[in-house]
């Protein structure tokens, strides 16, 4: 198995300062993956307008920030499309103040479900367990850190909540998009 590997959390937060785009690392890889999930074809460049239009006021992405942002889609929806569930958030390192990690967490939650509104899915005709991910999702967008509890246990159950976010995206994937490309390839061409 060979891991997709994002690149650093404060890398793309440094480019993504440079290209002074208005958009943490965490919520623009949520967004991406959000938009994946449901449906977006990673091969092209139909990504384009929501970034450009949540990222930097509707104008273009040029340079830097357009490489970066392809870049990530093609990891993103590698990751997605492996067998070894490999999907991996944009967050910053555990070395970072859980408090940051927290607040990190909940804008890449906020900006899936909001990448996931963009590609028009009808939430009434989702599949039960895609409702209950995004029922789920909705509920950890709203988690917060108690500081007064103690940091260790709080750290360790952050990371089970990164988990089944984690376990969330890919059930969306799996129902949304990798089971309707099954389907496709399976029916018989016509001749």
């Amino acid at each position: 198995m060979s891991e997709v590997k994002l690149p650093a959390y404060e890398a793309v937060e440094t480019a993504l300062k440079i290209q002074s785009l208005a958009v943490t690392p965490a919520e623009l890889h949520g967004l991406l993956t959000g938009m994946l999930c449901g449906g977006l074809p990673a091969d092209g460049e139909q990504w384009i307008g929501p970034i450009a239009d949540y990222a930097n006021n509707g104008e273009s992405l040029g340079g830097e920030a357009r490489t970066l942002t392809q870049s990530l889609v093609e990891m993103t929806a590698k990751a997605l499309a492996s067998t070894g569930f490999e999907v991996t958030l944009l967050l910053p390192n555990d070395e970072s103040d859980l408090m940051d990690r927290a607040e990190a967490l909940s804008e890449w939650v906020n900006c899936f479900l909001s990448g996931l509104g963009l590609m028009g899915l009808n939430h009434e005709k989702l599949p039960a367990t895609v409702q209950e991910a995004l029922g789920d999702l909705q509920d950890i967008a709203q988690l917060g850190i108690d500081e007064d509890d103690d940091m260790e246990e709080q750290a360790a159950l952050f990371e089970q909540v990164i988990e089944h976010v984690r376990m969330c995206a890919l059930t969306c994937y799996f129902e949304l998009v990798a089971r309707h490309q099954s389907e496709q390839a399976e029916k018989p061409t016509l001749h």
